[in-house]
This record gives C-alpha cells, structure tokens and sequence, in this order.
C-alpha cells in the first residue's frame, strides 16, 4: 500500500464511526510507517550525495550500478527500520493524531 492510499484509508476510517477503533489504529500505524519510512530513505540519500561528493572516482560504489545498489539498500533499511520503531516517528505520530482524534 503507497502512502497516499495509506492516508486516504486513514482519513476515510476516521471519518466513518462504523469502523472499529482498531482497524482505525491499524491503518494510522501504517501511513506513519510508511511516512517514517519515506522520511529516512531521504535522509539517506541526502547522506549519499554527501558521501559522493566526498569519495574517489576509483571507488566501485561510485558508479551507476553502486549508486543503484546503494538506492536499493537504502530503501530496504529505511522499510525495515520504520516497521521495527527504527526513530521513532511513526509511533509518535500514531500517539499525536490518536490523541486528537478522541
């Protein structure tokens, strides 16, 4: 599920008082994963244009395909950090809208 249909399930079960508060839960939990997520990835790859821009042109992770490779790991850690609490965010934005929506 992309992000916006994450929001958009979110903001359709708080709108509906016919679904439960754990599905409501369910989906704010993973739309702030998810946003979580977006948000380190671009921190890492912010990281890396300063990482290249510091690195020799003899290094093999300096090239497309390591730059590639680097975007693929990048994007996996990032997931794998926003589902296991990595920073933090997405439970603090759980905490923060669940509060405002009782």
């Amino acid at each position: 599920m992309d992000v916006l249909n994450a929001l958009t399930s979110v903001q359709q079960s708080a709108d509906d008082s016919s679904v439960p508060a754990a599905v409501r839960e369910n989906h704010l939990r993973q739309a702030a994963q998810q946003f979580e997520a977006i948000f380190m990835r671009q921190m890492l790859k912010e990281m890396r244009k300063v990482d290249a821009l510091l690195d020799s042109k003899d290094n093999p992770l300096n090239s497309d395909a390591g730059r590639m490779m680097q975007g693929l790991y990048d994007d996996t850690l990032s997931d794998t950090l926003a589902r296991q609490q990595g920073m933090g965010i997405a439970e603090l934005i759980v905490k923060q809208l669940s509060a405002q929506h009782d």
